[in-house]
């Protein structure tokens, strides 16, 4: 590696430090200025503080909405491509896709896009993870017809019995809301934890120039 390279590299790590740091900074004190309050000139210095995260989230926003219209555009590409061979299912994705952008422009962008498309969507996912919520449970018993494998399975029935709207499932229901708010509840802020001090790890690994990236 030529000393040029590495000097590229250290400039880069360096400026990834830096905004890393900054916008670090805005967004923890720039949403509390009681911190400097008894200070001169406290106004100007929140505002300050506060501005570069604002930039740094437009930037992000503005780089995540083109990188969409990129890849769409790079879908339609290939798939027009593919129309023009005859293959069915790029058809189907075509049409689909000029369906939904002539429904979103003929009823001007409102939510009945979201209840056309999103909803229908939503409810088949969530038909299929019934479904194979009860083959899973199924094997497991199949396989492994322990304590586990039984425990599983009795917490999956009442779980999916619970969201049924009958009213003798009441009792039920009580028990599948005690589920679905202590133990799936723990489950789920120990998962968003992990990806927290993953997303710090990575943070800091980029911020300390120690990321692939930056090695050439």
């Amino acid at each position: 590696m030529s000393r040029t390279q590495r000097l590229g590299i250290a400039f880069s790590a360096f400026i990834a430090f830096a905004v890393g740091v900054i916008t670090t900074l805005s967004l923890l004190l720039g949403g509390r200025p009681e911190l400097y309050a008894e200070f001169a000139g406290a106004p100007v210095f929140a505002r300050l503080m506060t501005l570069p995260a604002a930039i740094m989230v437009r930037l992000v926003a503005i780089t995540s909405a083109v990188t969409i219209v990129i890849g769409i555009s790079n879908l339609l590409y290939v798939h027009m491509g593919r129309v023009l061979r005859g293959a069915f299912f790029s058809i189907v994705m075509i049409a689909s896709f000029a369906l939904t952008i002539w429904w979103y422009w003929s009823k001007q962008g409102d939510t009945s896009l979201l209840a056309a498309v999103q909803v229908p969507i939503e409810s088949a996912l969530a038909a299929l993870l019934f479904l194979s919520m009860v083959q899973g449970g199924a094997r497991v018993l199949a396989k492994r017809a322990d304590i586990w494998g039984l425990l599983f399975v009795t917490v999956l029935v009442v779980v999916l019995l619970g969201s049924l709207p009958i009213e003798s499932l009441a009792p039920v229901r009580a028990w599948s809301d005690w589920l679905m708010e202590i133990p799936v509840s723990a489950g789920a802020r120990a998962i968003l934890l992990g990806i927290a001090l993953g997303t710090v790890v990575t943070g800091v690994r980029v911020l300390l120039g120690q990321d692939r990236s930056y090695r050439g």
